[in-house]
């Protein structure tokens, strides 16, 4: 989560000294180890250009001696990519967050990959993108925007927190700072970086928070997202049908699981994971929770949730 735009230094560095600064976690480049923080000084030393470009670096070849760093200027040939294919990796670490909040590793189960969260914030905001079922994979901070002349952050940087593929193929941009933070400068940050998402074909948002009640219950309810918490099909279609004039989750729990109720917990809370029990998750949650099948299995209009 990028507090500001930065400005983009107009020399690029000498060879042998970003070799030297390079240590530790992202890949190999030339026996050296790259983190994602040299990553993207070395994409933002390029000259100032006269339009808005991307950088970005791909993960094709991350174990080879050279890493792929490449750049193009904003537009519909560059939205159009395969970005499932390029991979862009990790370009930017945030030198702060070691103070307040340990980085986390949220596994994205779709794409079986983990998305580096660099605030809490993200990690609640990956949750829900993750819940809402239209994101089909994420990236983490994926590039580096150098705003060219004309925009009003013209010779800074900016890198979003988010690349998304949705469901049906098409990209997009998050940013994420809660709304308390949004300031004038942040308003022009964003404003400048949605017209890049438009020149891209791309869609963009900022994603400023959830109701702190409802954002815990869905991490309740998240421990259980995983397949190997997926009940079998019979076990699946005992608990919605018990559920289709609403039941608390105990009772859920002891309706499957007469001799061990707890065993059903994991059971219950994946097919709310799923979308298929309906909650009120603003209230409190416990085993008192009344889940009701939702409106799609008691139509039978469902899809492979």
């Amino acid at each position: 989560m990028q507090r500001n735009a930065e400005a983009a230094p107009t020399a690029p560095l000498p060879q042998r000294e970003h070799q030297q600064e390079a240590r530790s976690v992202a890949g190999p480049v030339g026996g050296i180890q790259v983190r994602p923080v040299d990553i993207a000084k070395r994409i933002t030393t390029r000259r100032r250009s006269a339009g808005t470009e991307a950088h970005w670096v791909s993960r094709i070849g991350e174990h080879d001696s050279t890493i792929h760093q490449e750049y193009a200027p904003v537009g519909r040939d560059l939205g159009d990519r395969d970005w499932s294919a390029i991979d862009p990796m990790l370009v930017r670490t945030s030198k702060g967050v070691r103070h307040y909040f340990t980085g986390a590793l949220y596994y994205w189960q779709r794409s079986r990959s983990h998305i580096w969260c660099e605030s809490q914030e993200e990690r609640w905001e990956v949750l829900w993108l993750d819940y809402g079922g239209q994101v089909d994979r994420l990236w983490a901070q994926p590039m580096a925007i150098a705003f060219g002349h004309g925009s009003r952050l013209s010779g800074h940087w900016h890198v979003p927190d988010l690349l998304a593929q949705f469901t049906d193929g098409s990209y997009g941009l998050f940013d994420v700072r809660p709304i308390r933070l949004v300031n004038d400068q942040a308003r022009v940050q964003f404003d400048e970086t949605a017209k890049v998402c438009n020149a891209l074909g791309w869609q963009y948002r900022v994603l400023t928070g959830h109701d702190p009640q409802a954002t815990r219950n869905l991490d309740c309810i998240s421990v259980s997202r995983h397949d190997r918490c997926r009940p079998a099909a019979r076990t699946e279609a005992l608990i919605l049908d018990a559920a289709r004039g609403g039941r608390t989750r105990g009772e859920l729990c002891r309706i499957v699981s007469p001799d061990c109720p707890p065993l059903a917990c994991a059971w219950v809370d994946n097919l709310a994971w799923r979308g298929l029990l309906d909650l009120d998750l603003a209230a409190t949650f416990s085993s008192e929770t009344v889940y009701t099948s939702s409106e799609r299995v008691r139509e039978g209009t469902l899809a492979d949730a």
